[in-house]
């Protein structure tokens, strides 16, 4: 019968504290990583300190019901 030597398992990964990431970082790659997943986006502004993004492709009507749809459920107030 051969006995083999294991080494004791060690809680949490094996990696270096500086391999791994900050839950910061995590999230900005995951955000990252949805919006190339998304494809080409286009800003609208809505004032010099509010916009929001749609897909591309979106059609010109369906932009102003976001549009719409933004103003009607923020809290937004023109200046």
């Amino acid at each position: 019968m051969e006995l083999q030597k294991r080494t004791p398992l060690r809680r949490g990964s094996s990696m270096k504290k500086s391999e791994r990431l900050s839950q910061e970082e995590m999230l900005i790659q995951l955000l990252n990583d949805h919006k190339q997943s998304l494809g080409d986006m286009v800003s609208i502004r809505i004032d010099s300190r509010t916009s929001i993004e749609v897909p591309a492709n979106m059609s010109e009507e369906d932009r102003e019901k976001r549009v719409k749809n933004y103003l009607k459920h923020s809290n937004y107030k023109p200046m």
